[in-house]
């Protein structure tokens, strides 16, 4: 009976140990191994089968970075692999509501003898999968056995627009929306702080892919008084549809200026005359003037010689 023990925890002890020779050596270990005696006195075998499979695959976004806001409808992905094959992308449009489409990006070979390490690098252009701004999702996975999966979640907002400068002689605000490739055109609309509309019909500016594009808002023609106003730009595609939220900027607006007038101390200063108003109403009455002369002293001249 103590035979048979010893024998039975030699048995276990051997295949601990070869178990554990298979797990720190990536090989496919087989043994048969005597682990007990039947009651009959026939050894008893078990066949022992352990399969240990090497370092799985593995991949990190580096590109573009989690809850990052991407201010061009193109961005960067940079993507660090190790032990891969091929790389599968998916790129996830998130709508206002949460509904989502997703668009399956072409597979990336990386390696065409084994597994590789390394950094696979390309370009997006969300134009080619929708061209709406956003909340995207990418996602990464590492095909084969073990494969593993990163995800980055990010916005893609390029439609804006910035305050550049006023036009002269009226101070209208000037308005700049850069260049943008997934708006097509928007509609511009000012409000008062009370949050009236104040013009007619909202401005329509055509957005250029590859040049800034610029309006100046009508101010002066609408007689607004100095003040801080709201300026609120609508996206629109080519189909018409919107492509994006409102963008939101306030203009502080000073109106231009009345020419200054000279105090002549005279009757022409009461008729807020400007200097070149004088001097040109000067010339005319020196003309009228000796135009009358001339008739005067020609009709005397005529008196004289009747008498």
């Amino acid at each position: 009976m103590k035979k048979s023990a010893m024998i039975c925890s030699l048995g276990v002890a051997t295949t601990l140990s070869m178990g554990i020779f298979a797990v720190t050596n990536p090989v496919m270990a087989e043994s048969l191994l005597p682990l007990n005696r039947n009651t009959n006195g026939t050894s008893a075998e078990v066949k022992v089968k352990v399969t240990v499979v090497g370092q799985a695959p593995s991949v990190i976004i580096n590109g573009p970075l989690d809850g990052s806001d991407n201010g061009d409808s193109t961005f960067s992905v940079e993507v660090i692999y190790s032990k891969s094959t091929q790389l599968v992308y998916e790129l996830i449009y998130v709508n206002e509501d949460g509904t989502k489409t997703t668009y399956n990006l072409p597979p990336h070979s990386v390696s065409t003898g084994g597994t590789g390490d390394g950094t696979d690098r390309f370009d997006i252009d969300i134009n080619n999968y929708g061209g709406k701004p956003g909340e995207y999702i990418l996602n990464v996975r590492a095909d084969g056995a073990g494969a593993t999966t990163d995800s980055v979640r990010f916005t893609v907002s390029p439609f804006d627009f910035k305050f550049a400068g006023y036009e002269e002689k009226t101070n209208n605000p000037i308005i700049d929306f850069g260049k943008n490739s997934t708006v097509d055109y928007t509609l511009v609309q000012v409000f008062d702080k009370n949050g009236k509309a104040i013009l007619d019909e909202p401005i329509k500016v055509k957005i250029d892919p590859t040049k800034a594009s610029k309006v100046t808002l009508p101010f002066a023609e609408y007689g607004l008084t100095d003040g801080t106003y709201t300026v609120v730009a609508t996206p629109y595609d080519k189909d018409g549809n919107i492509a994006g939220k409102n963008i939101t900027h306030t203009i502080t607006y000073a109106s231009a200026p009345a020419p200054e007038v000279p105090n002549t101390g005279t009757f022409f200063a009461a008729m807020n005359l400007s200097r070149q108003d004088l001097l040109s109403t000067g010339l005319s009455l020196l003309f009228i003037g000796g135009f009358f002369g001339i008739l005067i002293i020609s009709k005397r001249n005529k008196s004289q010689k009747r008498r």
